[in-house]
Parts: structure tokens; C-alpha cells; sequence
């Protein structure tokens, strides 16, 4: 039999960011856990869900509501989802190095990811459970409120669809990103890769870059953009020294 031994939100106590803080990861999560329960988001909540760190062991989150948020050793005793990550990704977010949005990023469903999800035997998730997930995971790996996403350093980035990206947030119909396109970096090089199924607007806020949006060439600067209709296809390159970079929002259904 499993002993899980219950870690109240009432026993964490979380240091100042300017102090040395305690790097184990039950520690981590125990700072993610309560720096929700002062989230708006929490308000009438009712989840649990579980927590893997690869070659640490597993932690289960409940909520029930703001006031009853616990982090707990061992894995969920009923079926729910579940979160997969490692030490590096983990120490990574907890420094606001890495968005988790960033973190579960790919390009395809079968790219691999620092951070990913699953679903556990039995679970039976709704309906809307992924536009639920989405911000909901947001929300609950993003500290601070209003929450805070850092970007416009190659630190904060993953290589994704060719290019350095932060995922700024993301939700059912709505997707942004930064994207800094260095020498030599090419986005949707492939071909599968250069078709949305809702549009796209292309905000570039530095530097040139050159485009073929609808198999026609076009060079784009810093204080343009480009709207690109669903369908269409996209993609961007940089032979220049100097980094192009631009905000990319995807809207619409299916985004």
C-alpha cells in the first residue's frame, strides 16, 4: 500500500525571488501551487491532476476551490490528466526562463516537447477538455497576476517550425507568439508545415526577413505586417546578420 504524505498550502512557506530558494521538486511545485491559490483563475475550481518529473517521482495537485488547494506526494488516486516534464524544465520555468505554453510547444503532434500530457487509464476527459486545458494550463504554470510571459531574448526560446518562438498564450480560437528568425533559420521550410486552417497575422517588430506567402516572394521589415488568410501558404527566411523578429497571432476556429 502507498503512503502519500499531504504537503497544505498552509505549511509552504515561499521566499523572496531575491533569496536563495530551495530547488527540489517538490518545492517548486509547492511554489506554483501557492502562487495559484491567489489566482482568479482558481475561483470555483473543482480538478485534481497529477504531476511527473522523469526520475523524481509523481505529485497530485487538488482544487477545490481557492481555499482548498493541496499539493500531495504519489501519484492521483482516481483518474485524471497529468503533466510530464524533467528537473532542467522544471528549474527552467521556476526562473521564468521558459513559458510553459513554450515548453509544450512542437511543430507536430509527434515532435517531441520538454513538457507534454497525457491522460491516465480510465480518465474520461469532456468534452471541451482541451479548451479547457489550454489556459487552465496557462494559468496554473504562469506566476504572478496579471501574469508575466518573457520573451525578446533567445534564453526564453525553443527552436520551433525552424525559428527561436516564445508562446505567449494560447486559448480555444487564439494563439500568439514572438518569433526572432536568426541568420539561417528558416520557419516552415516543410512543406506540411506552411498552412493554417484560420488566418494568421505576422507583426514584425525588428529587422527584414525575406517571405513567400501564396507562392508570391515579398520582403518584410520591422513596422509592417502581413495578414495571411486561412489556406494560404506561409513561410519566412533570414540570410541577413542581424535577427528578424515579429509577433505572430493565430484566430479564428480551429486556431
Amino acid at each position: 500500500m502507498r503512503i502519500y504524505t499531504a504537503l497544505t498550502i498552509g505549511l509552504l512557506i515561499v521566499l523572496p525571488l531575491t533569496q536563495a530558494r530551495a530547488s527540489g521538486p517538490g518545492e517548486i511545485l509547492g511554489r506554483y501551487v501557492e502562487d495559484f491559490r491567489e489566482d482568479p483563475a482558481s475561483k470555483g475550481l473543482k480538478i485534481s491532476f497529477g504531476v511527473e518529473i522523469e526520475g523524481q517521482g509523481n505529485w497530485t495537485v487538488r482544487i477545490a476551490d481557492s481555499s482548498g488547494i493541496s499539493l500531495n506526494k504519489g501519484m492521483p488516486t482516481e483518474p485524471t490528466f497529468m503533466y510530464i516534464t524533467d528537473m532542467k524544465t522544471l528549474r527552467r520555468m521556476d526562473r521564468d526562463e521558459l513559458a510553459v505554453i513554450t515548453a509544450m510547444g512542437r511543430a507536430r503532434s509527434s515532435d517531441p516537447a520538454p513538457m507534454d500530457f497525457s491522460l491516465m487509464e480510465g480518465y474520461g476527459p469532456p468534452g471541451d477538455f482541451m479548451a479547457f486545458l489550454t489556459p487552465f494550463t496557462f494559468h496554473f504554470w504562469t506566476r504572478e497576476f496579471p501574469e508575466k510571459v518573457r520573451f525578446g531574448d533567445s534564453r526564453y526560446t525553443r527552436v520551433v517550425h525552424g525559428a527561436n518562438v516564445t508562446a505567449l498564450y494560447y486559448q480555444s480560437g487564439f494563439r500568439s507568439a514572438w518569433y526572432q528568425i536568426e541568420k539561417g533559420q528558416h520557419v516552415n521550410r516543410s512543406e506540411e508545415d506552411q498552412v493554417n486552417l484560420f488566418p494568421t497575422m505576422v507583426i514584425f517588430t525588428s529587422g527584414e526577413a525575406e517571405a513567400r506567402i501564396g507562392g508570391e516572394y515579398m520582403k518584410i521589415e520591422q513596422g509592417c505586417s502581413v495578414l495571411i488568410p486561412a489556406g494560404v501558404s506561409h513561410e519566412f527566411w533570414n540570410d541577413r546578420e542581424a535577427p528578424a523578429e515579429f509577433i505572430i497571432v493565430m484566430f479564428g476556429e480551429g486556431a
